[in-house]
């Protein structure tokens, strides 16, 4: 019963309490509440305790990525709660996943999964009538209470290989008795994955209290719908038609005439997204669902064949795939076509404009709402920004009960004699930055988090910094487990990311015992959107909802802010901590940003000579922090 549940820990931080009672309210009246809570605050734990104060029968807690399962998970164990956690099929199928290789890409998983499952030739997925899934969750407590979450996958997938059941199907069995479950957002906001779960017209959301962590992430919601294929990938559909379905060549024919059109942009050159014409593209392939027969036709025959050799698992892949999911999205009426260089390969990517396509829907739904964030910017975030027509309580933490970490912790510095402005992006200005990046890796011990506007300036910073320096630098490639532990062993590091990157929102700053180790970022920049064809069209469509002004400060200034204050983020993970922020930029000095960053600025400073004392302070302001944590 709701009224016997009890806080977990033995005192409550300031405002947990009256945020849990907002969000029981909140879901006792089916409503929606906005809440603005910092990082290190302990908001999972007031939200998982207001949920049940208010009698969820069941929730949906989404959050962006798999990493950041783990803290929503402890927290809810803390009050007995044994969650279903929808965590990636392509990680924990015991029939697909190869030692040592990386999950199959999405369609290619999904493809040979059903086919296995009509077919019924999973023997993995046929035993769930016969088996357990209550001992599958059983296991997923178990591993997940006791390992990093990596591990965990690694040992489901190890369990449901000798229980020979589907880990994953079998959680999806105990949606419906369940309480509360943990997901990403691809669950919820993918219509093609959602609809497994919730039926083709998402009616079953309905029952759910939706809760979305990180929820500013949702401004570029777009990009979880995102389709993108290379010129390669024509290349390759094609003639894997042309290899196993040779009567369907005129197929092949079309795809080949469809390369060949987008392949003469390459003689230009461009900066960022440069929009296509979409019709052009689709009227060369006229039928669209004939090209999804063929590639039906050819992955079944291959995943057959591989099931037949007895010597492979069903692993097939295919460039056609992915090309017959780029086609479907084009024809969503508010999709639309980009080209990018990426040296001389050129990427295509359908993708919506506006969050709204994505979001609205699955939130209107909703039997409840409760959207959390540390950066949910000033304005209208739900009915403006995300365009979803539900009334709702804003609820900001700090403005009710006061500063969560005290500003004494935090010391900021700004550079005011660099700027990343397109304009100056010269050799002598990343010079400059350099030299202050590289004062910061000699003058500060202990690990530092330098993040970038772009890949561009960041290389171009990069390669100008000291040889001796120990360096991390952000690559497509980059491994997060790797990356972490690295920071974990290294007493001395610099680490150099994106603005909005893996390793700025998907790495832990920890080291083995859990503790912070993170206590300096510095932002170059300010990571405004590059000015391209996706942006003046991004503007176009949002100003169409939210007016021109509004509109553009939320491309520009909101998206840049939202991105400098994740960033900073990163060092403070509870109220004690404390930190030092350095940003290396004139424009921060501009009033519409220092408003909306939020944060009191300590010292301005213009050359070397004042850098290095301000470097001096931080040293000594980190040094406490480390001094404290021994003494303790």
């Amino acid at each position: 019963m709701a009224e016997e549940v009890r806080f977990p820990y033995p005192q409550a931080r300031k405002g947990q309490i009256e945020l849990a009672r907002s969000i029981a309210e909140v879901v006792r009246s089916g409503g929606s509440i906005v809440v603005k809570a910092p990082t290190g605050y302990g908001k999972t734990v007031a939200v998982i305790y207001g949920l049940l104060l208010g009698g969820a029968e069941r929730v949906i807690y989404l959050v962006r990525t798999v990493n950041e399962i783990d803290p929503v998970l402890k927290e809810a164990r803390l009050f007995e709660e044994d969650p279903v956690i929808l965590i990636s099929a392509r990680r924990t199928c015991p029939l697909m996943v190869r030692p040592g290789a990386p999950p199959l890409p999405h369609e290619d998983f999904w493809r040979n999964c059903a086919i296995l499952r009509v077919k019924g030739l999973c023997e993995y997925y046929n035993r769930l009538r016969f088996g357990n899934p209550f001992r599958v969750l059983e296991s997923v407590a178990e591993y997940t209470s006791s390992y990093p979450l990596p591990r965990a996958l690694k040992m489901l997938r190890d369990m449901a290989r000798h229980l020979r059941v589907c880990p994953f199907f079998s959680m999806t069995m105990l949606l419906d008795s369940a309480r509360l479950t943990i997901a990403t957002y691809p669950y919820v906001f993918r219509v093609d994955i959602a609809s497994e779960l919730f039926g083709e017209d998402l009616e079953r959301l309905r029952e759910y209290v939706i809760v979305v962590d990180e929820a500013h992430s949702l401004l570029n919601a777009q990009s979880i719908v995102e389709r993108r294929v290379t010129l390669g990938d024509l290349a390759k559909a094609a003639s894997e038609i042309r290899r196993y379905s040779p009567q369907d060549s005129m197929l092949a024919s079309a795809l080949e005439g469809v390369r060949e059109e987008l392949a003469r942009l390459r003689k230009d050159r461009w900066r960022g997204l440069r929009s296509i014409d979409k019709s052009m593209v689709l009227s060369k392939v006229e039928y669209v669902d004939e090209l999804e027969r063929v590639e039906w036709k050819i992955r079944t025959n291959l995943v057959l064949q591989a099931l037949a050799s007895q010597s492979q698992s069903p692993t097939v892949t295919l460039a056609l795939s992915r090309v017959v999911e780029w086609f479907k999205a084009m024809r969503g009426e508010d999709h639309y076509l980009f080209a990018q260089q990426e040296g001389e390969e050129l990427s295509l990517i359908v993708t919506p404009l506006d969050p709204m396509v994505v979001v609205k829907k699955t939130l209107e739904m909703a039997r409840a709402l409760v959207l959390l964030s540390g950066t949910i910017p000033p304005g209208d975030f739900l009915r403006g920004f995300l365009g979803v027509e539900r009334n709702y309580v804003y609820y900001d933490v700090e403005m009710l009960h006061g500063p969560v970490t005290p500003s004494s912790n935090v010391y900021t510095v700004v550079v005011a004699d660099v700027s990343s402005r397109y304009r100056e992006r010269t050799a002598a200005m990343y010079d400059r930055i350099a030299r202050y990046v590289a004062s910061i890796a000699r003058a500060v011990k202990g690990v530092k988090l330098v993040v970038y506007p772009s890949y561009e300036v960041m290389h171009s910073v990069v390669e100008r910094l000291p040889g001796d320096l120990e360096t991390i630098v952000e690559n497509p490639q980059t491994s997060l487990g790797d990356v972490e532990a690295v920071i974990a062993e290294k007493e001395d590091v610099l680490v150099n990311s994106v603005a909005g990157g893996k390793l700025v929102e998907g790495v832990e700053f920890v080291d083995y015992e859990g503790n912070n180790v993170l206590h300096l970022v510095a932002v170059v920049g300010i990571p405004y959107p590059q000015p391209d064809d996706y942006t003046r069209l991004r503007l176009e469509a949002l100003s169409k909802r939210l007016g021109r002004r509004e509109a553009n400060r939320l491309v520009y200034l909101v998206t840049a802010v939202i991105k400098v204050r994740q960033a900073l983020g990163r060092a403070i993970r509870s109220p004690e901590d404390k930190a030092a922020f350095i940003l290396l930029d004139d424009r921060y000095l501009r009033r519409e940003v220092k408003e909306l960053l939020s944060i009191r600025y300590d010292r301005v400073v213009t050359g070397p000579e004042e850098f290095r004392k301000a470097l001096e302070y931080i040293g000594r302001h980190i040094a406490q922090e480390q001094q404290g944590r021994e003494g303790g």
